[in-house]
């Protein structure tokens, strides 16, 4: 048996370093003056105490936590004074992940995690820090990738390739979540280095240099849009980061993908356990004609903000090569059941009338606040540019979206934001289909078909705008 890292030690003294709370408000409700300060200092034995017995504490947790591979299982054991024991079977791992953050390398320190396709929601089942010579007792118990023409394949995403990928994907509401992640999880610090580095002076004065250089453009729309673009670069530079050094590799039973610039992750999935195969687009990688290919597979991609990629970038040539030996079986179909031509009011409406919606309010705010004229009028653009983008995105929907079923294989399209998905997998793989219909759709015969699939947390997918009783009778005959 083995134990983890002693760095687990300090992790499970964190935990009880509130306790420490308590002595020292009892001296501090006695702080009179500087004589009492220093007595207080002088009388710490107590104080010390407690923090030798949370340590203690920790060190009994990470003492009596063992692991190893006993008869093909990965074997668990923790407790102090009642003892919990774990079994999970090597061949019913569905993911396992060993990551490697930088700060821990100098410690030769590495997390591992492995996920098998039951438990907790988005959950990891184990979850360990081991010692990087610990790493291949991990390694060794994983079937090995097999070689040769017939069974491997092997793809090395270029440094051009991830660039594109993390362009396109990246967005600036990714990149402020990671900056109020920054600014809550920093608290105090990021307000301190804001401060020490005059952000908002310097952005204030980038804004209205620029301002007078674009005319007609006022500084608070200078100033909005330079906090968009460097959102979007935030984002665009964490995706580079996560998804650079991409190598991926597949023997039609195991999957082996790494990945990472700063933290590196070699990821084995088992191929049996992936639910289904996930090609994305959306209107400029469908103007290049190119795909990004994720899977869901339980414990791969379940970190917040990443996407379970296999390959980021694949030409179409490409992604039919690949599908087979990712997923034994998939291909692409053409749709066999897809909405009526006259169902595109039902994709386009929403945006429409957020357009409508916007002019008449913007031309109330000018009458209400004529000072504001230029930041109105910058502002209604700004709101229109999306708006407009999102209807072409949602017409385009309604001439993808469609499905294919036949014996053992599906086939989906459907779009989810700003994002064309296609879903392929097995028929097994759907565990219910939910026709939903609004009063409306009871005068004009059509439905939404809710598609759900096997998955470690809930996921569906929507088509909207169906014909009700030709989807009805499709569905019923294949599923």
């Amino acid at each position: 048996m083995r134990r983890e890292h002693p760095l687990r030690i300090l992790r499970y003294s964190m935990k009880n370093l509130w306790l420490l709370i308590f002595p020292i408000v009892r001296g501090a409700y006695h702080f009179a003056s500087r004589e009492d300060v220093e007595k207080w200092l002088q009388g710490t034995w107590f104080e010390l105490l407690i923090l030798l017995a949370i340590f203690g504490y920790g060190w009994l947790n990470w003492y009596f936590r063992e692991f190893g591979i006993v008869k093909e299982q990965l074997y668990v054991r923790d407790g102090i004074l009642f003892t919990r024991q774990r079994f999970l079977p090597i061949r019913n791992l569905s993911a396992m992940e060993i990551e490697k953050p930088v700060w821990l390398r100098p410690f030769g320190a590495e997390y591992l995690y492995a996920d098998a396709a039951g438990g907790l929601l988005e959950a990891t089942d184990i979850k360990l820090l081991i010692r990087k010579r610990d790493e291949q007792l991990f390694r060794s118990a994983m079937p090995r990738l097999r070689q040769g023409k017939r069974h491997h394949f092997a793809d090395r995403v270029g440094v051009w390739r991830t660039l594109l990928f993390s362009m396109i994907f990246s967005s600036s509401f990714s990149g402020a979540l990671y900056l109020a992640i920054f600014w809550f999880q920093g608290g105090r610090i990021a307000r301190d280095l804001l401060q020490e580095f005059r952000v908002t002076q310097r952005l204030n004065t980038i804004s209205e240099t620029l301002a007078g250089r674009l005319m007609g453009i006022p500084p608070a729309a200078v100033a909005v849009s330079i906090l968009i673009l460097s959102t979007w670069l935030l984002s665009f530079i964490a995706n580079l980061i996560r998804y650079g050094r991409f190598t991926m590799e597949s023997d039609k039973r195991m999957i082996a993908v790494n990945s990472g610039l700063v933290t590196r992750r070699h990821y084995v999935l088992s191929s049996r356990k992936v639910n289904y195969i996930d090609i994305r687009q959306n209107i400029l990688t469908k103007l290049c004609r190119i795909f990004s290919l994720a899977v869901n597979c339980p414990g791969y991609g379940s970190i917040r903000g990443s996407i379970p990629v296999c390959l980021p970038i694949l030409t179409r040539r490409e992604l039919e090569e690949t599908m087979p030996m990712i997923f034994p079986g998939s291909r692409l179909s053409r749709n066999q059941l897809r909405p009526p031509w006259h169902s595109w009011w039902g994709y386009v409406c929403i945006p429409v009338f957020a357009a409508i919606a916007v002019i008449p309010a913007s031309f109330l705010l000018l009458r209400l606040f004529p000072a504001f004229d230029d930041v109105i009028r910058y502002f209604r653009i700004m709101l229109l540019i999306p708006i407009l983008w999102k209807t072409l995105v949602q017409f385009i929907a309604f001439t993808t979206t469609g499905i294919t079923l036949s014996k053992g294989h599906t086939c989906i399209r459907y779009c989810k934001g700003l994002t064309f998905h296609t879903i392929v997998c097995d028929s097994d793989r759907i565990i219910k289909v939910r026709i939903h219909r609004h009063f409306w759709h009871h005068l004009t015969g059509k439905c939404h078909v809710l598609i759900y699939f096997r998955s470690e947390a809930p996921r569906h997918c929507t088509l909207i705008g169906m014909q009700y009783r030709e989807a009805k009778a499709y569905l019923k005959e294949y599923l």
